[in-house]
């Protein structure tokens, strides 16, 4: 029996990842490389009789979720597993921590950003799964499987993997005029085109919102990404945000975007947004994978733009073409030292990310599974609907190759704020945009502050 309990809708979750509330977006990622060109050997699962498994799963996950796919899909495979999923996201890191201080309510699974996994591992409160994911390490992404990884050990399966590209619509390119872009589209001629949709066709070709939060702060995200620019070293004790000039040129760059004046000024995942889409008032979007599954459930007819879009890879950035692409959520599966049922977790975790049958439901849902013998051999026959054609995954395994082993999503990244939001994000971010802070100055000021907010937080996990 699959249950669902306490509804929640999809915006409401997306809005507090947006705000990054939910713990912080972050941990010590070194994302992911391309596939290998032959499909490696998967490792064999023990040997186990179908349909012996018994037992309860409690997960906290957000509505329309691929944890929710993977739970039916287990409970068909194993009929004596009861999968409740409780649907939960605004107050989510405030129950965990009631639970946590409790030492008793935590749930058997969660869905954790990479800084999440990285602060609770630190804690000691999240259950170790070393075993079962060195038995698979060969079998997936190498970064994606650090992001699992704190003080050499696991900590949770690794989960979706999220190289950004450019989505865009062709045919309202060219309602303007505007040619399909070129592979190697520079970022201001990419503003330029930008412009002259917005002034020709009424659509926008990214998201800007006046508060600058959730995929908004993806026009400073990905140059910054692009630059070399991290915010922490791999240890998460010293800053580096303004070391360089990755952090004042990534402003540059969102401020440029900022005063084109082409974006979407609406909350992200809001019904402006999704109305925007529909009417084709947005043709065109910085994007991670794991977007899709939530596209194809709001545009389900061409009128509204299904089959429509195109992905491609980012714009370059001067001095960043070798990494035009950015890293931004993509969450691991985690359980709790609470956990009354860690065998039947770890099966669970086995199942989702370390078989090709669950690799495929998780896929199918929209998400890209860490799983190489899966990645190298059905990524590009994944059932979609939003893209014209299935070249949008030989665009996703070019960025594959495209992405850094050197990003490091520490705590101190979720603090920063820069993956959508948060308090240091709002104070410096749009009074740089709106000219009321200069731009040197506010990315000094930035990485002071967060020096300082680091140093408490790195001291309270000691």
């Amino acid at each position: 029996m699959f249950e669902r309990a306490k509804p929640i809708s999809r915006r409401r979750f997306l809005k507090a990842a947006a705000l990054g509330t939910a713990g912080a977006l972050a941990a010590c990622a070194a994302p992911a490389a391309a596939p290998p060109a032959a499909p490696p050997q998967p490792a064999e699962a023990p040997a186990a009789m179908e349909g012996e498994l018994k037992g309860e799963l409690i997960f906290w996950g957000h509505a329309d979720h691929p944890i929710y796919d993977a739970g039916q899909a287990f409970m068909q495979k194993h009929p004596g597993v009861k999968f409740t999923q409780v649907e939960i996201t605004d107050e989510r890191t405030t129950k965990v921590e009631a639970a946590l201080a409790a030492g008793e309510g935590a749930p058997d699974l969660n869905w954790l950003e990479a800084s999440e996994v990285q602060l609770y591992g630190r804690r000691g409160v999240l259950l170790d799964v070393d075993d079962l994911v060195k038995q698979y390490e060969k079998d997936l992404v190498p970064a994606k499987a650090a992001e699992a990884r704190v003080n050499g050990r696991y900590y949770g399966m690794p989960g979706d993997i999220t190289p950004n590209t450019l989505w865009v619509r062709p045919d309202i390119l060219e309602q303007a005029g505007v040619p399909m872009f070129e592979k190697d589209i520079k970022y201001e001629d990419f503003l330029t085109a930008a412009r002259t949709v917005k002034e020709k066709a009424d659509s926008s070709l990214y998201v800007f919102g006046s508060d600058g939060g959730g995929q908004s702060s993806l026009m400073f995200q990905c140059p910054f990404y692009a630059l070399g620019g991290n915010v922490s070293d791999e240890s998460g004790e010293e800053i580096l945000f303004d070391q360089g000039d990755a952090a004042v040129r990534a402003v540059e760059y969102a401020k440029m975007a900022w005063d084109a004046g082409a974006g979407l000024d609406a909350g992200w995942f809001s019904p402006p947004y999704w109305a925007a889409i529909k009417e084709g008032k947005l043709g065109g979007t910085y994007s991670p994978p794991w977007m899709r599954g939530f596209f194809e459930t709001e545009v389900k007819t061409p009128e509204t733009g299904q089959g429509k879009w195109k992905s491609v890879i980012l714009p370059i950035y001067e001095g960043g073409e070798k990494h035009r692409t950015n890293v931004w959520g993509g969450a691991t599966l985690c359980s709790y030292t609470q956990t009354k049922v860690p065998d039947l977790v770890k099966k669970f975790m086995e199942f989702t990310f370390a078989t090709m049958e669950g690799a495929q439901v998780t896929a199918d849902w929209g998400i890209v599974p860490p799983y190489l013998p899966w990645l190298t051999t059905k990524l590009k026959d994944v059932k979609q609907t939003l893209f014209s054609d299935q070249s949008w995954t030989d665009t996703l395994n070019e960025a594959l190759g495209l992405m850094r082993e050197d990003y490091y999503r520490t705590p101190a990244y979720g603090l920063s704020g820069i993956a959508g939001g948060g308090p240091l994000y709002d104070k410096y971010f749009i009074p740089m945009m709106k000219g009321e802070l200069d731009i040197a100055a506010g990315v000094k000021q930035w990485a002071d502050d967060l020096r300082i907010e680091n140093k408490k937080l790195m001291e309270s996990l000691k």
